[in-house]
């Protein structure tokens, strides 16, 4: 099952939600369905990463999955990301000289 981090409390625990689409049976009409877990974490996830988990035997009272893998990066960081390549290349446009002096001074006094 792919969930996404909700919350991290626990040293080695992690909450997930994980969504699902339902068609009604008599409306035909689609809606999401949410359920948490408490999942064990040997890898160390981050709050909303994106995450694949499997069924395992009974770890404690409440915990019955554990994270395989990471599938994606929390999603702020992506953002954050995106805007600083796209700020670099606005700037690059605005200002390629001054872009490229300073790059000169840094190679120079190197």
């Amino acid at each position: 099952m792919i969930a996404r981090v909700i919350a991290k409390k626990l040293e080695k625990s992690v909450t997930v939600l994980v969504e699902r689409q339902s068609l009604h049976p008599l409306y035909k009409k689609a809606f999401i369905r949410s359920k948490k877990y408490l999942v064990e974490d040997p890898i160390g996830v981050k709050m909303g990463d994106l995450i694949e988990i499997i069924k395992v035997a009974p770890i404690s009272k409440r915990k019955h999955f554990k994270v395989i893998k990471v599938l994606g990066k929390r999603l702020d960081e992506i953002m954050e990301e995106k805007l600083k390549e796209q700020t670099k290349d606005i700037i690059d446009e605005i200002m390629p000289d001054q872009r490229l002096q300073e790059e000169k001074k840094e190679n120079g006094a190197a």
